[in-house]
């Protein structure tokens, strides 16, 4: 394929609509934009209900937390882009005083892209389709969205959201489908960038079609996500916060905790509160708002941790689940934490990810080998560090090998964080003002006021005097015997001014 005109035609004409509505929407002032945003919220607040009821039955996952972890989240970051996107994407004025240019004023442009893809995931099919598209659409760009194939009816839910919020037509197109749509929208020419949100073994293919089609992506993947517990922590804490991290969304959070590094004698007294913490976890209906764990609805990935669970047992790890044995249906339905493993367990390789309700117990000799076993992971998205010294917890958060760190808290996310992570997880950075590189063009404008037509000094002509001239100015400017070379640098310039 090499563009839309060979796509098919349920892709064809969004991504037509969608370039065709691009000049238009770039060129719309800032206060246009912030009406349909403001709309486009209001909506959401309006639809609440409907929207929890929906995420959670297609999804599994607890009504309650598709308040708290979608619905929530997705108008937080809508309101963040209203207030904070209209300053930073305002031209930046610079001048700089060196030699020669003191008569030049610069800017930096902030100018959208073009047409954007945004491939949503299916763990979190709302709220990070509509913080991501709703970067890229602030900006000025036009958007094609392709949310999870797993999730038709959120997915129809989005195109009647930013229809009813009255974005010009073609300026976001709603797409679905799977793999085949995917390739069509990459293999567009008028498609400038791709977001895709997922697992890592996907992310590699979308970045290989991006590759071939050349153009650039951004790559929010999965992680292994650290937790290390110092001997210091505030152990109910540390216990209540990494149980909810490691179980909430059904286990599926890309940035949810999966490993937990402590030594022995720390390992003695925080598991039995672990242990309590996760008893507590009310599993049941995705309907009923006090329910904590719902149904897993995306079965993909449980053979997979079937395998990886089989496998530390099998290699002397102690299992422990809510009802004392792991379920006999196609895979785990609640948390499972295995217990004394060891690095020779396929669940602590380098490359270990999944995607469930798994927490792995891993005990050290001290902090730094705890630091050294998490940063030979492949992966590199979020870790935490529970200590009550702040100061600790701060130089251990520097040494771990991840996008994001939390300390004494974990897998929270606040408008305004550089939204990614390193290695395996990926490449760039959303939701915040460093995602402003990302998604516009940085152009430069540089002006200079000449009041005469004499030329540069570093036009032509070239002589030995210029070059003896420009020696000793970089050893005036830079170097360390500022008034030695200065004499140098005034003779050396009086006999190629007036030569």
């Amino acid at each position: 394929m090499d563009n839309e005109h060979s796509a098919p035609p349920a892709v064809a004409g969004p991504l037509g609509r969608a370039g065709r509505a691009f000049p238009l929407w770039a060129s719309a002032p800032v206060a246009e934009r912030k009406f349909h945003f403001k709309r486009l919220r209001s909506l959401i607040v309006e639809r609440q209900k409907e929207l929890a009821a929906l995420l959670s039955e297609e999804t599994g996952k607890p009504i309650t937390e598709a308040v708290s972890q979608e619905i929530t989240p997705a108008l937080e970051m809508i309101r963040f882009i209203e207030k904070a996107y209209p300053g930073w994407l305002t031209d930046k004025k610079f001048r700089y005083w060196r030699p020669g240019f003191w008569t030049k004023s610069n800017r930096v442009c902030f100018e959208p892209l073009g047409l954007i893809a945004v491939i949503g995931p299916s763990n979190f099919p709302f709220s990070l389709p509509v913080m991501q598209a709703g970067s890229a659409l602030f900006c000025g760009n036009s958007v094609i969205l392709k949310p999870s194939e797993r999730c038709p009816r959120t997915a129809e839910f989005l195109h009647r959201l930013f229809h009813d919020s009255g974005f010009p037509e073609g300026v976001i197109e709603v797409i679905e489908g799977g793999p085949k749509v995917v390739e069509s929208i990459i293999a567009a020419e008028s498609v400038r960038k791709v977001i895709f949100t997922g697992s890592y073994q996907t992310g590699r293919i979308i970045s290989e079609l991006c590759g071939h089609f050349f153009k650039p992506c951004l790559l929010e993947l999965g992680g292994t996500n650290p937790a290390i517990v110092a001997d210091d922590a505030d152990l109910v804490l540390a216990a209540r916060g990494i149980a909810w991290s490691a179980f909430y969304s059904g286990g599926s959070s890309c940035v949810g905790t999966k490993r937990v590094f402590l030594t022995s004698e720390t390992s003695r007294a925080f598991v039995p509160l672990l242990l309590a913490a996760v008893k507590q976890i009310r599993a049941g209906n995705p309907s009923d708002p006090n329910t904590e764990i719902g149904i897993a609805k995306n079965r993909a990935g449980f053979d997979r941790t079937e395998d990886l669970i089989r496998d530390a047992v099998n290699k002397g790890a102690a299992s422990w689940t809510l009802g004392g044995k792991i379920d006999d249906g196609p895979g785990p339905r609640g948390p499972v934490i295995l217990l004394q493993a060891t690095p020779g367990m396929k669940i602590l390789a380098p490359d270990g990810e999944w995607d469930g309700p798994i927490l792995c117990i891993r005990e050290v000799e001290s902090i730094d080998q705890a630091v050294d076993e998490a940063n030979r992971s492949s992966f590199g998205l979020g870790a935490s560090v529970w200590s009550r010294d702040l100061r600790k917890a701060q130089a251990i958060a520097r040494r771990l090998q991840a996008g994001i760190v939390w300390i004494n808290d974990s897998s929270v996310g606040l408008p305004g964080f550089p939204w990614g992570g390193t290695k395996h997880s990926g490449w760039g950075r959303l939701l915040s003002r460093e995602a402003l590189t990302e998604l516009t063009n940085l152009k430069v404008i540089s002006r200079d006021r000449r009041l005469t037509s004499s030329r540069k000094f570093w036009w032509f002509p070239y002589s030995r005097e210029k070059y003896e001239t420009l020696l000793s100015l970089n050893k005036f400017l830079y170097g360390p015997h500022k008034r030695k070379t200065f004499l140098l640098f005034l003779k050396n310039w009086l006999r190629l001014t007036f030569r």
